[in-house]
């Protein structure tokens, strides 16, 4: 990498908010992503449960 590069990053961080929160923690996509995806873990293992008990 180069010197541009690394300068570049070193003044572009992550959005945060004052009290050093990143920002896209509270962004309504991200929350609804992480919520489908905890559902859908949780439904995979319902199933894994169930079919194992009725086979």
């Amino acid at each position: 990498m180069d010197q541009a590069t690394r300068d570049l990053f070193a003044r572009t961080g992550p959005p945060l908010r004052p009290n050093g929160e990143r920002k896209l923690a509270h962004n309504v996509f991200m929350q609804v992503t992480w919520g489908l995806l905890g559902a859908a873990a949780l439904g995979q293992l319902f199933l894994l449960v169930w079919l194992d008990v009725m086979s």
